[in-house]
């Protein structure tokens, strides 16, 4: 007895080793990655050496330590940070790269999800319209406030944030009742989302159209978000969206691969495949509206980052979850690299172009691989 579990308990570990090779692989790529967006500008084109760049966190940390344990560094930080010019560069770049990290491990995961509930890998959350009620949100945000919308970041949150549950509330709603009393029918939830973009696509564009140049030109920087706000409160509110979706997904990843079996089957296991399927909803939504707050129109990557990962590590979603975090996070942040580095306005290349020259490809060859199984 004692034997046979051994034997077991090694061939787990035998199955487990090209996982870890795999994991590892990526998780010194996505490294990599993260090293080399470390080390480029964002108040002007170039790179910093990584000497110096790990000269000015180390700086940065000994200020920020200092104004917090009252250390003499803190009284001379103005010297301290005047012998080091790239300091201001290197401290926003660490920022606006942690930020499009987590957008992209959050886009990865949301469509992970999607394509779970939908059992369809050309599934992606944007198909409730939550994408829809963020822009719907930027609309009346610059409405009230015109140009001061752009100094507002709690504003801007708070509206996208409410646009994108009101339009989620709504398709949840509508859905509901077309499917009829007990029953939960995502397809009609997409009908509904398409039909409800559409109505405030139109209402947009109204507003857009009398609208004089100056506000026309800030809503499409707000939307999409050429400028990355890096303030305490983009960190809090970022920080929320991980605690109440991120943490959820993990603690009840071992659950999601039921959601892909019929409802007998995922009974017997004692798994509530419609309560499920609404939590991937719910948390899916939450996940894209706040990626999309931070870093604009960059929906792509729910369609192409589980493709990868699945690709790489299985189906199984106690792997694909790290996956999905590393693909997503690391795809993001090389389309934010390469749109740091093109020269296109004053402001910057918007990221969301990027990713959708970087997605094509990609989408292309998702699109064939599927069309040959449907066959």
């Amino acid at each position: 007895m004692r034997i046979g579990l051994k034997e077991t308990v090694k061939q787990q570990n035998l199955d487990e080793r090209p996982y870890k090779q795999k994991l590892r692989l990526m998780i010194l790529i996505a490294i990599a990655v993260l090293l080399f967006s470390l080390c480029l500008k964002t108040i002007e084109k170039g790179m910093i050496s990584p000497v110096e760049v790990m000269t000015n966190y180390k700086a940065w940390i000994h200020i920020n330590l200092g104004k917090w344990f009252d250390w003499p560094i803190y009284l001379r930080r103005s010297q301290v940070i005047a012998d080091l010019p790239s300091y201001y560069d290197s401290v926003n770049r660490l920022k606006i790269t942690v930020i499009t990290f987590v957008c992209g491990a959050m886009l990865s995961m949301s469509g992970s999800l999607f394509q779970s509930v939908f059992r369809n890998p050309m599934a992606a959350p944007t198909m409730l319209g939550v994408n829809t009620g963020v822009n719907l949100g930027i609309l009346i945000l610059v409405l009230r406030y015109s140009w001061l919308a752009a100094t507002m970041p709690f504003e801007k949150y708070l509206y996208c944030y409410i646009g994108a549950m009101i339009m989620l509330g709504l398709v949840l709603a509508a859905g509901k009742l077309s499917s009829g009393k007990n029953k939960f029918s995502v397809f009609d939830l997409l009908i509904v989302g398409s039909i409800l973009s559409q109505v405030v696509g139109a209402i947009r564009s109204y507003f857009t159209f009398s609208m004089d140049n100056d506000q026309v030109l800030l809503l499409n920087e707000i939307t999409n978000a050429i400028s990355v706000n890096t303030e305490n409160i983009s960190f809090l509110f970022l920080g929320g969206a991980v605690l109440i979706c991120m943490v959820p997904v993990y603690l009840i990843r071992f659950s999601f691969n039921a959601v892909c079996f019929d409802n007998d089957e995922a009974k017997s296991f004692g798994i509530n495949t419609a309560a499920m399927k609404l939590i991937t909803l719910l948390l899916g939504s939450f996940m894209i509206t706040a990626a999309m707050i931070h870093c604009g129109t960059v929906g792509m990557v729910t369609l192409i980052a589980p493709f990868i990962s699945r690709a790489i590590f299985g189906a199984e979603f106690r792997k694909v979850f790290w996956g999905n975090i590393l693909i997503g996070g690391t795809i993001l942040v090389l389309c934010r690299d390469i749109a740091s580095m093109i020269y296109f306005t004053a402001q910057g290349l918007p990221i969301g172009t990027v990713v959708d020259f970087v997605a094509v490809p990609i989408f292309v060859v998702i699109m064939v691989t599927q069309r040959r199984v449907w066959e």
